[in-house]
Formats: C-alpha cells, sequence, structure tokens
C-alpha cells in the first residue's frame, strides 16, 4: 500500500496494519489461545527505624489455555513451577511438581462470571505436600479455600472493573471494590498500544481510601508481627495512617487477554502501644504478573 493510499485508509476504514480495538471492554478469549502467565506475589510488614521485617514471597508460573463447554469459556491453568520464600528461605520447592501436571481450571459465564473452580482441592493437596516440614505459615497459604481465593481473585482483578466500558482514551468510570476501606475507585484507559499481534488497552485505577479502615484492617494483619516484636494488638491503637493504592492492566479489549498486570498497596501506619508508645509500621503488598505468547 502507498503512503497516500494508507493515509486515504486512515481516514477512511483505518490503516490495515492497525488492528481494529473494540468499542467496549468485552470478555470472548478464543477457543484455543495460549500463553504461559508468571505472576508474583510479595507481603511485606516492616518495623520502621528497625530490622525487624517480615516478608513473604510467592511466584507461581501458569500454562493457561482456553476452551467452550458449551455457552461457557473453560479457563485451564496448568502450574508449571511455583515457589514460596519466607524472609529469604525457600519454603516450597516448586521444581519438583507431580508427573500428572496440577491444573486449578475455572469455568467463566458469557457475563462473565466464575461458576466454579475446579482442581482447587488436589492443587491445595499437592502444594501442602511440598511445603517443607516445620513451615506450617506457608501451609497454611494453600488450603483449599485460600486456592481458590486465588484463583478468582486474580480473574476479577482483572476482568470485574473493565468489562463493558468503554475503550477509547480517556474514557473513565467509577468501579466498585470489594475492600470495605475503598471509598471510591476510578478506572481510566490511559491509552491503547501495541501488543504482540494484537493492540492493547493500558487501564489505571486511581483509590480515595478510608485510612482508618485501612489501618484497622493493617492491624490485623499486623497482629503477629506486632506481638513478636513485643506490642499488644489488642492494646494498640491508631495514631496515624497514610495509604497508597495503584492497580494497571494491560489487556485486548475484545477478549480481555491480559498481557500484564501491577497491583500495589502500601500503608503506613502509626500505633500507640502500652505507655503510649508511638510504632511506625509499613506494610506493602504487590502483586506483578505478565504473560508470555508463543
Amino acid at each position: 500500500m502507498t503512503a497516500r493510499a494508507c493515509l486515504v485508509a486512515v481516514v477512511t476504514v483505518g490503516c490495515a496494519t492497525t488492528p481494529a480495538v473494540a468499542p467496549t471492554f468485552t470478555y470472548a478469549p478464543q477457543p484455543g489461545t495460549r500463553f504461559v502467565r508468571t505472576v508474583k506475589l510479595v507481603n511485606e510488614t516492616s518495623l520502621v527505624g528497625s530490622p525487624y521485617r517480615q516478608r513473604e514471597e510467592q511466584e507461581f508460573v501458569w500454562n493457561v489455555g482456553f476452551t467452550r463447554e458449551g455457552d461457557n469459556t473453560l479457563v485451564t491453568q496448568q502450574l508449571q513451577r511455583v515457589a514460596v520464600r519466607i524472609n529469604g528461605a525457600d519454603v516450597l520447592d516448586g521444581e519438583r511438581m507431580p508427573g500428572g501436571g496440577l491444573s486449578v481450571d475455572l469455568v467463566v459465564t458469557p457475563e462473565p462470571r466464575v461458576v466454579e473452580v475446579r482442581g482447587a482441592e488436589r492443587a491445595a493437596e499437592v502444594l501442602g505436600g511440598l511445603v517443607s516440614s516445620g513451615s506450617e505459615r506457608a501451609r497454611g497459604m494453600f488450603g483449599p479455600e485460600q486456592v481458590k481465593e486465588l484463583a478468582v481473585a486474580r480473574f476479577e482483578m482483572v476482568i470485574r472493573d473493565v468489562v463493558g466500558h468503554p475503550t477509547a482514551p480517556g474514557s473513565t468510570w467509577a468501579a466498585a471494590d470489594p475492600d470495605p476501606a475503598v471509598q471510591k475507585k476510578t478506572m481510566t484507559v490511559d491509552l491503547l498500544e501495541p501488543c504482540g499481534a494484537a493492540r492493547c488497552a493500558r487501564v489505571s485505577a486511581q483509590y480515595d481510601v478510608d485510612p482508618r479502615a485501612a489501618a484497622r484492617r493493617a492491624l490485623r494483619f499486623a497482629a503477629a508481627f506486632l506481638a513478636r516484636n513485643g506490642v499488644d494488638p489488642a492494646q494498640a491503637e491508631v495514631v496515624d495512617a497514610n495509604l497508597d493504592y495503584r492497580d494497571e492492566l494491560l489487556l485486548e479489549p475484545g477478549t480481555l487477554v491480559d498481557h500484564a498486570a501491577t497491583f500495589s498497596q502500601i500503608a503506613r501506619v502509626t500505633f500507640a502501644g502500652a505507655q503510649g508508645k508511638q510504632i511506625p509500621v509499613e506494610l506493602r503488598t504487590s502483586l506483578e504478573q505478565h504473560s508470555t505468547f508463543p
């Protein structure tokens, strides 16, 4: 195509070298689509100004595929490897995955909504058996309900807030969030950009968070950490809280196949302990994922 012809095409129907973009975000992954998704989850709690720190790292590598099951979509997620580290020590050897494969699969309706999670019980049993002896904390991460929650929550984080909304750059809308500490969540389409042979939308989320509600939740998460550092969680009071929540998605508008995502929550909370002593604690949670296509 000549430069002039391409210009005419852009003005009329669009140049053929630019993939078309669906006008609204639509869940319609094509049967036969396959890719590898790597997910890294980090939870870190630290006592500001001291060496005390608790860091938990989880990494999952999934072989993801899509098939049809009647009107529904079956999302197969075969676990290729998993690693868990607590304070730098490996507590799960995910290179020893069982030979028969381990899969946690989702049945998704056209709306889309997850109506069934398959394989969570077996995954919990196998993963629990891989955890190093003496690491009850890591074993507790992989009960059947925890595995189901991880699978469904990751799906909802990517899909729930965008489906049905416009894909044009600059589009913005309010989204509900299951976190009771979130007072307002605003989604924005920042830009459209190439992603392999497709064209993706980069979407970000901005949060207004109730600092007191988030701080109370932080106290629940930090209770064991505070207790290990000589602070009775039952007596600790929230003095101050500073919160920063950020999300960013990169996904195909017409299928909602995800190429990358980041979710970050940082809470800096000052508690008052016995005799009014102030205890500054920082809690960080981050989830990063990226997909590799054949």
